[in-house]
């Protein structure tokens, strides 16, 4: 097995706040607001739900696609929870991720939903945050895929008697 590498790098500045450089793109972070912070770009919180969201959606398309399900797009939500706060307890000890299908095929949901259960247990992200952190798979939902660009019908440049035409036939 191969090892990989992977760098970030990090920057705090006097002001009470920093910079985060990884993968050639610079992200603002601070200490959140809620936690007498600035509140400035993102948080380490932000970023730690970040990680394992990332990671479980990369997983969890990698899955639909090996188990040859299809979806249009999968929008997952992540809610963490910080308990023990203010004080030395204070930690990160519930993550949650609530995945959302669009474009799916019509029957399989329950497969939808069993590739969503397992996601959580391949991420490796997932897998480091230890037991004190609960990491739980939310309700999964479906979606009504939303119409792309080529689906929708764009009359503007047509003469109205022709224009009126159309949209009527086509609804």
């Amino acid at each position: 097995m191969a090892e990989l590498s992977f760098t970030s790098k990090l920057t705090w500045s006097g002001s009470s706040q920093g910079v985060v450089e990884t993968g050639g793109q610079s992200l603002q972070f601070s200490v959140p607001a809620s936690m007498g912070g600035l509140g400035v770009g993102t948080s380490p919180e932000e970023l730690l739900l970040s990680a394992v969201g990332s990671c479980y959606t990369a997983t969890l398309a990698g899955l639909t696609e090996a188990r040859r399900l299809p979806a249009a797009g999968i929008e997952v939500r992540v809610e963490g929870t910080v308990s023990g706060y203010p004080g030395p307890a204070a930690r990160v000890s519930a993550i949650k991720v609530h995945p959302t299908f669009t474009g799916i095929e019509l029957g399989r949901e329950k497969e939808y939903e069993t590739a969503a259960i397992a996601a959580r247990e391949r991420c490796f992200i997932g897998k480091h945050l230890g037991p004190q952190v609960t990491y739980s798979v939310g309700g999964v939902e479906f979606a009504a895929e939303t119409p792309s660009a080529g689906d929708v019908l764009d009359v503007r440049a047509v003469p109205p008697p022709t224009r009126h035409d159309l949209i009527f036939r086509k609804l």
